[in-house]
C-alpha cells in the first residue's frame, strides 16, 4: 500500500476496539484440524483399498468376492491375515487345518473351517496369475493401508481426548445416531452457535438451503442446494441423515412422508437434514440434552 492508504488503515485500526480470541477458539481450531486430518486419512485409506483390490483382481480375483459374502467391511482382519501370511507367498492352496487353527488362535473372530476349505479350493482353481511385481505391489499397498489405519486410530483417540476434555458441554453428541467423530466435526466447523441469530442462518452457513433464482419479476425458490460454506460440515451433516433416521422413528416417518409426496429420495433426505440442523441449533443454543419429543 502507499502512504495515503497506510495512513487510513492505521487510523481505522486505532479506532476499533478489538477483543482477544477466547481460549475456546484455540481448542475449536485444534479439533477442526484433527477432524479434517481424520477425513483426509480415511480418504487415503479408501484409495489404498482400491489399489489392493486392483492387485487382487490379477493375482486372485475370487478373493474379494469370497469375503464380501460375509457382509464384513473389506479388508477384514481375516482377509488381511491371509493376504499377509499366505497370499504374498503363493501358499493359499497349501493351507491346512494347522494353518486354520493357528489363524483362529491369533484372531478374535474369523471364518468357519468350511469357509476356509472353500477359499482353498478357490485358490486351486483360480483364473488369476501371480508375479514378483504384482506381489511386491500388493505388499506395498497392504503396508500403506495398515499404516493409514493405525494413524486413523491414533487420530480418533486424539479427537476423543479433545471432546472429553474441552467439549463436554456441547449437546450435539447426545443425539441418537450421531457418533463422536460426526459430533466433533459439526462442533469444530460451526464454532460458536450463538454467532447465528436463527437456525435458518446456520442452514445458510452449511449450504443445504435451497437456492433462489431471479430473472426480472420471476422468482424461483425451489432450486438446488446453494452449497455455500464448509464442504466438510455439509458432508458430515448429510452423512448423519441415515443413522439419524434409523435411530429416530419420528424422522423415519417424516422421510417416508416426503417420499410419498413424490419427492426423490435424496431430496427427502435433504428435508431431514434441515430438521437435523434445526435440532442441533436448538440443543446448542438452549443447552438441552436430546429428547425425542423435540422432534415433534
Amino acid at each position: 500500500t502507499d502512504l495515503v492508504d497506510s495512513k487510513y488503515i492505521a487510523r481505522y485500526l486505532s479506532q476499533v476496539e478489538y477483543k482477544p480470541y477466547p481460549v475456546k477458539f484455540y481448542h475449536i481450531y485444534n479439533l477442526r484440524s484433527l477432524t479434517r486430518s481424520y477425513e483426509a486419512l480415511v480418504h487415503e485409506r479408501s484409495l489404498s483399498i482400491v489399489n489392493i483390490t486392483n492387485c487382487l483382481d490379477k493375482i486372485f480375483p475370487e478373493f474379494k468376492p469370497f469375503f464380501k459374502k460375509t457382509n464384513a467391511p473389506f479388508p477384514s482382519s481375516t482377509a488381511l491375515y491371509i493376504m499377509r501370511n499366505y497370499l504374498l507367498g503363493n501358499k493359499v492352496s497349501s493351507m491346512t487345518i494347522a494353518s486354520y487353527n493357528k489363524m483362529k488362535g491369533e484372531l478374535r473372530h474369523t471364518i468357519s473351517y468350511g469357509r476356509f476349505i472353500e477359499l482353498k479350493e478357490l485358490s486351486i482353481n483360480s483364473i488369476g496369475h501371480s508375479s514378483d511385481i504384482l506381489l511386491f505391489q500388493l505388499k506395498m499397498y497392504l503396508d500403506i493401508y495398515e499404516f493409514l489405519d493405525s494413524k486413523i486410530k491414533d487420530t480418533i483417540s486424539k479427537i476423543e481426548d479433545e471432546m472429553n476434555t474441552h467439549f463436554k458441554e456441547y449437546k450435539t453428541q447426545t443425539i441418537k445416531g450421531v457418533g463422536l467423530i460426526s459430533a466433533a466435526t459439526i462442533i469444530s466447523e460451526v464454532g460458536n452457535f450463538n454467532n447465528f441469530k436463527s437456525a435458518r442462518g446456520l442452514l445458510a452457513f452449511i449450504g443445504i438451503d435451497p437456492g433462489i433464482k431471479e430473472s426480472g419479476s420471476s422468482i424461483h425458490s425451489k432450486c438446488k442446494m446453494v452449497k455455500h460454506g464448509s464442504p466438510h460440515l455439509r458432508a458430515v451433516i448429510l452423512n448423519c441423515v441415515r443413522p439419524f433416521v434409523l435411530y429416530n422413528p419420528i424422522m423415519s416417518d417424516y422421510l417416508h412422508k416426503k417420499i410419498q409426496e413424490g419427492k426423490h429420495y435424496f431430496v427427502a433426505e435433504s428435508h431431514v437434514a434441515r430438521k437435523f440442523v434445526n435440532l442441533i441449533f436448538a440443543l446448542e443454543t438452549k443447552h438441552l440434552d436430546f429428547d425425542e419429543t423435540l422432534l415433534k
